[in-house]
């Protein structure tokens, strides 16, 4: 291994080795938001690269630097290496002693600054963040092979931080820098607990109220299946639909979790409620041990990914007003959007009961038949004689074992009746057969939905009709609805106006997993959709106007 002052040759050589960042390796994976964009951006975004990551990771990664723990030779050289770059880069210091920030055993933050060009926001700030550490030689607490061998930590977290580095000097090729400034923070001692980023948030080199944004890149090297995991994203409302537009082209996969993560270096700035990103392509055999190796980063996906951020962390800089915390994001889980999506609102009743899964004996369930839980006045239900209690078997012929299917039986009808065949007195009577009524037209859409205040101007699809227009479509529950025939959905709470006024076909923009496209559902008729806490029209039955509240059950 390279001794302390062969380590401090090593590094400037290294640094004059490596080229100033240009264009001359082109990807694809442009996001087609980039079309917008004059040439110096395209080139300043083309200038990150592979090669160059690949430079960067591979030394932080290497076994002379014994997995740079914070405090250790090793980690104190890597710092060297961030600082010299950064400084190459023509970024100014904005540390507490030149680019650094020392603090606790030895320990450095290492902080840069690409300042705002317009006087009126420059003042705010924007922050791109990794930590640099790992856990050096390790010990039986933070790792998951053996103490005693070298962690290098390739993609936890030289990837990360080489991402940073990148994206630092990308920034500095802008013909203009964006309007707000970029602060550049790699971190020190994050696996001993976070202690470089709690120290900047408690030691701002900074004004801490100046701070608007901010980029955590942890684990980036990893890309599988073009997945990204995304946490942060309902700290600032809007915030999912720009990572949505800048990931055209990208294409990634992009798993949108409602968890609020507390173990990584974007923690001390939600805690101090600034809006945060935090991206991690996921865990793998090998985090935390000692095969987390050069060899095993996915070099084109972190180019990808950095060029990403570039675009967000430039959209972010440039927009008219910064991004605002989102007070509610504390009350946000996993568990919350699993309750939204497992407790569906009654769908829109054209016959006038609710029916609900029979479980009243073990053959009943095994039966899989319906039970009659209420029959509402003055509907087709009433007048044809059903009852409570009435066990409903089959809808036109074919066999109904939940509502959804009933639902779907009867919503999708396009005749003006069906025929239900059930057995009377609460399933003990013989089977029969009677044709009862629809009220109103089939289905358009066949979702229901719910008005999520982190993404705006939007509607969440929470539940989808088996068999619908939207099924058949490919919508999927989890997704975002954008727009229709073009129009913004710029009052969630009428969606179901929209739905309704819209002309045939319907084109539907919507967004799943960070992918927007656009769905078209055919001519088949219109009527009110399925809704949200929305009140239907007025019908007539019998001459008399009766309100859904009347023969619809909503939960």
């Amino acid at each position: 291994m390279l001794t302390t002052l062969s380590r401090t040759w090593y590094l400037p050589c290294l640094l004059g080795l490596l080229p100033l960042a240009w264009p001359g390796h082109f990807s694809t994976a442009v996001g087609d938001s980039s079309k917008s964009h004059d040439a110096a951006f395209l080139a300043a975004l083309h200038s990150i690269t592979a090669d160059e990551l690949r430079n960067h990771v591979g030394f932080l990664a290497s076994d002379e630097l014994e997995g740079r723990e914070a405090g250790m030779p090793g980690g104190q050289t890597a710092g060297e290496y961030l600082a010299a770059a950064l400084a190459q880069y023509g970024l100014q210091p904005n540390g507490s002693n030149g680019f650094f920030q020392d603090f606790g055993q030895g320990y450095r933050n290492v902080v840069a600054v690409l300042p705002g060009s317009a006087p009126e926001l420059a003042n705010e700030v924007i922050v791109l963040g990794a930590h640099y550490d790992h856990v050096g030689y390790g010990g039986k607490r933070n790792v998951r092979d053996y103490a005693g061998l070298v962690h290098n930590g390739a993609d936890d977290n030289a990837s990360g931080t080489a991402a940073i580095l990148e994206i630092a000097q990308a920034a500095t090729l802008l013909q203009r820098p964006p309007r707000r400034t970029l602060l550049f923070i790699l971190f020190d001692a994050e696996e001993k607990g976070l202690l470089g980023s709690k120290h900047w948030t408690e030691n701002p080199t900074r004004p801490l109220e100046q701070v608007k944004f901010m980029f955590n890149l942890d684990m980036v090297g990893r890309l599988r299946d073009q997945r990204v995991e995304v946490y942060g994203w309902r700290s600032s409302a809007g915030l999912r639909r720009l990572i949505c537009q800048t990931n055209q082209g990208m294409n990634f996969d992009l798993d949108f979790s409602w968890r609020n993560r507390f173990d990584s270096d974007h923690a001390p700035f939600f805690r101090k409620s600034i809006p945060v990103l935090l991206l991690h392509t996921g865990l793998h055999d090998d985090y935390h041990r000692a095969t987390d190796d050069f060899d095993k980063i996915n070099y084109d996906g972190m180019e990808q990914i950095a060029r990403w951020v570039f675009e967000m962390a430039v959209a972010l800089a440039d927009g008219d007003t910064a991004p605002g915390f989102r007070d509610k994001v504390n009350e946000d889980s996993d568990g919350k959007l699993r309750e939204i999506l497992e407790a569906p609102a009654n769908w829109r009743d054209r016959i006038g009961i609710k029916v609900v899964s029979d479980q009243s004996t073990e053959a009943a369930r095994q039966d899989g038949a319906l039970r009659v839980e209420k029959v509402f006045f003055q509907t087709p239900a009433e007048a044809a004689g059903i009852q409570l209690g009435d066990r409903i078997i089959a809808v036109n012929g074919r066999r109904v074992s939940n509502p959804d299917e009933f639902a779907a039986a009867t919503l999708l009808a396009k005749e003006s009746s069906v025929r239900l065949r059930l057995r009377r007195n609460f399933g003990q009577g013989p089977e029969v057969e009677i044709d009862v009524p629809l009220i109103g037209l089939p289905i358009r859409l066949g979702i229901q939905w719910y008005v999520d205040e982190a993404v705006p101007q939007s509607v969440m699809v929470s539940h989808i009709l088996p068999g619908s227009p939207a099924d058949s479509a490919g919508i999927a529950v989890g997704d975002y609805i954008y727009s229709v025939n073009g129009q913004a959905i710029e009052d969630p709470d009428q969606f179901d106006r929209y739905i309704r006024e819209a002309a045939s076909p319907l084109r539907l923009e919507v967004e799943h997993r960070g992918r927007i496209r656009t769905v078209e559902i055919p001519p088949s008729g219109s009527g009110q959709q399925v809704f949200w806490n929305h009140p239907m029209p007025l019908v007539k039955l019998a001459g008399q106007s009766i309100t859904s509240q009347e023969f619809v059950c909503l939960q």
